[in-house]
């Protein structure tokens, strides 16, 4: 059989501690299992009386008491079972870091008398950690952060058509903000869009602009990995839809009609092939393979940088196959995408046709849709987001239109006549 364990020595119920000829007298209690003890005293002719939890801290308490009276102090606590349990509780956690139970006090009253009922303590901690940490980093001001990502996205071989962009819309934040990136703040970049009157989806692209490079300095070690950017805080602005406008079969037939012979090609390949203005501008006729069926918009060339193929319409073909040239530029020779934006709006006028912002492109991407009946397809030929072309084109024209826009061909030449570099790049 086990023995019954031995239960530990009984304490006595009464103790005396003497201090300087002053006497206290320390009671034990015992009430449904749980034990506290009593110290009971004079001063000034006063009973005094103050709790422990055990008997030793009852000894040290009724000596601090004595010594206090000797010395004419009065700092001894009055502390009920449940206090002194939570004293000697914190007492015990603070021993875990050696820090003393008053200057932990202190020091709390301190910081919760300098928040003034802000926040908490630990929500002060937890920013002076963060700051401290951007301090810890590496230092790097707005206008040498755009240089250094202007400089790797040219390393990455990004298209021309997305480093005119960007570098013209971070070259305008770099002017007007010279402060180290860790220190601005999503209310800066918001009132320098303001005053720039940015608005809808002018926002919008300025902010997504100014995302990337946060992002990129975050990736160089310059911003906290662990948390959002600044600019990405940065709501999103509303944007107004507005209703897609195209031409109609008749208005691009008079359109081309009315065209000078050097903007035949640029206007043909938006409108029967969906090129961007862009794209247009930057063509070399060696990228267009009449023989092959189809156009090569090189990843240089292309918004997205992604090289991808074009199919070359029938209608297409017959009115770029009299004009082809075996390389060169397809359009004629501005020194900026602007005159030839103008020189089409003025063709449209001349015609008679009110100019449609974008209308080329707008135009076959709707009949294009309403032909093949794929938005995959022509996103893939067009270079954009089929769920955008689903979204925007859908059963805006009918298969009827479709079948009227791509019949719009030249008037017949006659055969004698071969225009001037007509051979065809192959």
């Amino acid at each position: 059989m086990k023995s019954k364990p031995t239960p530990p020595p009984s304490q006595p119920k009464t103790e005396i501690v003497s201090v300087g000829g002053k006497t206290a007298t320390i009671t034990r209690h015992d009430r449904q299992g749980y034990q506290s003890f009593r110290v009971r005293y004079w001063q000034d002719g006063k009973r005094k009386e103050l709790t422990a939890p055990d008997l030793e801290t009852a000894r040290k308490r009724a000596k601090e008491a004595l010594r206090n009276c000797e010395s004419g102090a009065v700092h001894v606590l009055e502390l009920d079972v449940k206090e002194s349990a939570n004293v000697a509780a914190a007492i015990e956690k603070l021993r875990r870091i050696n820090v003393p139970l008053l200057e932990c006090v202190t020091g709390f009253v301190a910081a919760h008398t300098a928040l003034n009922g802000e926040g908490s303590i630990l929500e002060a901690v937890n920013f002076y950690v963060a700051n401290r940490q951007k301090r810890e980093m590496p230092v790097i001001r707005v206008p040498a952060l755009v240089d250094a990502f202007l400089a790797e996205k040219t390393r990455q071989g990004k298209s021309t058509a997305y480093m005119l962009d960007i570098t013209r819309r971070l070259n305008a934040f770099k002017a007007a903000c010279n402060a180290e990136v860790g220190t601005v703040s999503t209310g800066d970049i918001a009132m320098w869009l303001r005053s720039i009157g940015a608005t809808g989806r002018n926002f919008n692209n300025y902010r997504s602009t100014i995302c990337t490079l946060f992002s990129f300095a975050r990736e160089r070690g310059f911003l906290a990995r662990d948390k959002k950017t600044e600019a990405e805080l940065l709501s999103r602005a509303n944007e107004k839809s507005s209703a897609i406008g195209i031409y109609t079969a008749d208005e691009i037939r008079k359109i081309l009609l009315s065209a000078p012979e050097e903007l035949i090609p640029p206007i043909a390949l938006g409108a029967f092939g969906g090129l961007r203005s862009t794209e247009v501008f930057r063509l070399d006729w060696k990228e267009i393979r009449l023989a092959r069926g189809h156009i090569e918009i090189l990843a240089s060339k292309a918004k997205t940088a992604q090289r991808r193929l074009v199919p070359i319409s029938d209608n297409l073909h017959a009115w770029l196959a009299p004009l082809a040239k075996d390389s060169g530029r397809v359009s004629p020779p501005y020194k900026a995408i602007t005159n030839l934006a103008r020189a089409i709006s003025g063709t449209c006028e001349k015609a008679g046709i009110g100019s449609v912002s974008n209308g080329l492109r707008h135009s076959y991407a709707s009949y294009r849709l309403a032909a093949v009946k794929s938005a995959d397809q022509v996103a893939l030929e067009m270079g954009n987001s089929p769920r955008k072309l689903f979204t925007n084109y859908r059963e805006l024209v009918t298969t009827e239109d479709a079948d009227m826009w791509f019949n719009v061909f030249p008037p017949e030449r006659p055969t004698n006549i071969v225009p001037i570099g007509s051979q065809v790049a192959a």
